[in-house]
């Protein structure tokens, strides 16, 4: 079986890039909890389970189409009761971390 080439990974400042979370993990909720979970053997993760908290896993679900930083704050903040710049330093941490670990890809 061919295995997928994974896209170019780079980091963008630029707040209108898209980004999409990569389909090699999966973010489920097992006992109250979350977990996200590599499900292919090119993620570097190896059997690794992140478990997320309840913020990243918000941005998660955000994430899961292609979405600006722009949008994601915008939805965050008619979620949470929380300041615009906390928020938007949550936002691009999240992207900043996620595509460092290529759980996150830019997208077109």
């Amino acid at each position: 079986m061919e295995q997928k080439s994974m896209p170019e990974f780079r980091e963008s400042s630029v707040t209108q890039s898209r980004y999409q979370i990569n389909p090699g993990f999966l973010l489920r909720r097992i006992a109250g909890e979350y977990a996200i979970v590599p499900v292919d053997g090119n993620s570097g993760f190896g059997n690794v389970i992140m478990t997320p908290n309840r913020t990243a896993a918000f941005l998660w679900n955000a994430f899961s189409k292609p979405s600006t930083e722009d949008e994601v704050v915008s939805e965050a903040l008619a979620r949470f009761d929380a300041p615009e710049d906390i928020i938007r330093k949550d936002v691009r941490k999240f992207v900043t971390e996620s595509l460092s670990k290529q759980v996150l890809w830019e997208v077109k």
